[in-house]
């Protein structure tokens, strides 16, 4: 579909995109001269040498790569505009917005303003996907997020309030400033009362740059002693400052003397290091004698940002295995595709493509927000080896050995790299041939083609983590089954154990009891013993003189009979009846006529003198 048949709204949303012009009248006024023809009017506001519809990108599949990678096939050049369906539901009314996805979040809260009338700042967006609520501003780029092809979203207002304004201002007592530097990414944060001026001498401390020699970008444009709550600054704040090129070549002429008392520039003196090692008659941005790649990849930056100025991509500061981890290791959600600049100063569109095309504030953000980008400069033969020979350690041969016939005046190239399962893909190949737009357009294309793949990939490792979770819950009932049988038998094996101890201790008791038993047998037949031996001989038979015969009934019913001499003490009876195993603190004697005890009787008391003669029946009872 050629521009001029879209929306005009949609060609006036991507120019902003592009072209990074925030003023709506004067993007209008572009595109009006323009008839709405989008290329034309980018061209006008972005002029560029070479805006040919497909200038720049190669087939990535002249980068075959056997065994150690696979190249996607299927490049399209000419990159479909993909679209999200937004349902929204506020209250009771659903509002259904199709977006392109190169839209940003703001753009979605402008059009609910004009249908629904709430301003933007007020609208609050949930039940986002993915678990990317937290991560979602309106500057977010909606392709960023990895959206499905349809999204329900819920719109709630913020209730703005006294109190809530009180505590908003509360919690926003300061200002966090992000300051982007050769690579680096600081946070700086300042009272609102505090001024730029203090903002600049503080960056200047933590980053060593003087407050003479700083280049701003996007810090406003007013005096050094406006505060920053004078300054209108939202609560977080990014800005990049880089050493002033002018300063650098101000600061140290040939009649300087390095070796003199001017102490004051030693600030200026690393950075003279970097434009001696890298402006020089080859103009390479890195050294050839370098020992440390981190240390060659940040003069590197240091140098390309020193030239081309501090609106730059953020180059990653390390070997490129570790770019790769980067990107691709870690949870799904998080991966990002890999952006790989390969910079030749003897080309001879090199500086125009950096001023114009790769330092453009459109590719810069998008680049930042969504690639991780890595650097390397093949203007020294040494250093193209090096290059060759990182690309033939991760890609392999074939791929190396298309990059090697590249000339010089076709750099710069640059290189999309994704992954796919376990393998690497180089899934675009662009050259310096392009306009911003086509730019663009072709990291657009590439992003969205990943975040497709990812999607599948997003699919299948929820798939994994679903049969994962399956298998936790199986294997976490299986436990919890072999738990509660080891209870079972363990409790099983204590009521054992307890029972055997009761039965060892009753049996221990029942053997205590019986010896005791015995024992009390043995002493009872002993205390019998002896009172038989101490009861006195029973008259003879012919004898009925002074003689009293006792019929002794017993508690079983049996029956003694004996004879004593009524002389014979009422302890003697009591020893006769005890010697014959009732003893008496256990068993009393007793008279029915008359009825006494007699066990309670005086036991020196004679059996005359108790009352007794002829013949008497005694009971034997129980105590």
């Amino acid at each position: 579909m050629a521009s001029s048949e879209l929306p005009r709204d949609l060609i006036l949303a991507n120019f902003q995109v592009v072209t990074g012009i925030e003023d709506f009248d004067r993007c209008l006024t572009i595109l009006e001269s323009n008839q709405w023809d989008f290329e034309e009017a980018v061209k006008e506001a972005m002029p560029y040498q070479d805006c040919s519809e497909h200038a720049g990108i190669i087939d990535p599949a002249a980068f075959s790569i056997s065994n150690e990678s696979t190249i996607n096939q299927n490049t399209n050049n000419n990159v479909s505009q993909h679209s999200i369906e937004f349902v929204i539901r506020w209250k009771e009314d659903t509002i259904v917005l199709t977006v392109p996805s190169n839209h940003t979040i703001g753009f979605i809260k402008e059009k609910l303003q004009d249908r629904l009338g709430i301003a933007r700042e007020n609208q609050i967006l949930e039940k986002w996907p993915n678990s990317t609520e937290n991560l979602i501003d309106d500057d977010t780029v909606i392709s960023s997020l990895m959206l499905p092809d349809q999204v329900i979203l819920t719109l709630s207002t913020k209730e703005i309030t006294d109190s809530n304004k009180a505590e908003d201002a509360r919690k926003s007592d300061q200002c966090e400033f992000i300051v982007h530097h050769s690579g680096r990414k600081i946070s700086l944060f300042f009272p609102w009362c505090a001024t730029l001026k203090e903002v600049k001498v503080q960056a200047g401390d933590v980053l060593d740059i003087p407050v003479r020699k700083q280049k701003w970008t996007n810090l406003p444009n007013v005096s050094d002693d406006t505060t920053l709550q004078e300054c209108n600054l939202p609560s977080v704040y990014s800005v990049s400052v880089a050493l002033s090129y002018n300063s650098i070549k101000t600061t140290y002429t040939e009649d300087d003397d390095l070796d003199g008392t001017d102490h004051d520039n030693c600030d200026s003196i690393d950075m003279i290091d970097i434009k001696d090692k890298c402006f020089n008659s080859n103009n390479q941005l890195m050294p050839d004698d370098w020992k440390d790649i981190t240390a060659a990849l940040s003069i590197f930056s240091d140098a390309f940002e020193i030239k081309y100025g501090p609106m730059h991509p953020l180059f990653f500061l390390g070997p490129l295995k570790d770019a790769l981890d980067e990107c691709f290791k870690g949870d799904v959600t998080q991966r990002k595709p890999l952006f790989i600049y390969i910079h030749n100063n003897k080309s001879i569109q090199v500086n125009i493509f950096c001023s114009n095309v790769l330092c453009s504030e459109s590719i810069v953000n998008f680049l930042n927000q969504n690639y991780v980008n890595w650097a390397w400069d093949v203007t020294l033969p040494s250093n193209r080896e090096k290059c060759f020979s990182l690309c033939t350690s991760l890609f392999g041969a074939t791929a190396t050995f298309s990059l090697e016939r590249f000339e010089d005046d076709d750099y710069p190239i640059m290189l999309v790299i994704t992954k796919v399962k376990s393998s690497l893909e180089i899934s675009r190949v662009l050259q310096a041939k392009m306009s911003p737009d086509e730019l663009f357009t072709a990291l657009m294309g590439a992003f969205e083609d990943y975040q497709h793949v990812l999607q599948n990939e997003m699919k299948e490792e929820e798939a994994r983590k679903a049969r994962q979770m399956i298998k936790n819950l199986q294997d976490a009932e299986y436990q919890a089954s072999l738990k509660a049988d080891r209870a079972k038998a363990e409790q099983r094996a204590a009521e054992i154990e307890e029972r055997n101890r009761l039965e060892k201790e009753a049996q221990r008791l029942r053997e205590h009891q019986e010896q005791a038993q015995m024992e009390e047998i043995k002493r009872k037949e002993a205390e019998r013993k002896s009172l038989a031996n101490s009861v006195p001989e029973a008259p003879p038979a012919n004898c009925t003189d002074n003689v009293v015969k006792f019929l002794i009934r017993l508690p079983g019913g049996e029956r003694l009979s004996r004879k004593f001499y009524l002389y014979n003490t009422i302890k003697d009876l009591l020893n006769y009846v005890a010697s014959n195993g009732f003893l008496d603190f256990e068993f009393k004697v007793v008279t029915n006529f008359p009825k006494r005890e007699i066990s309670a009787l005086d036991p020196l008391l004679s059996l005359g003198e108790a009352g007794f003669s002829g013949q008497d029946a005694l009971f034997v009872q129980d105590r």
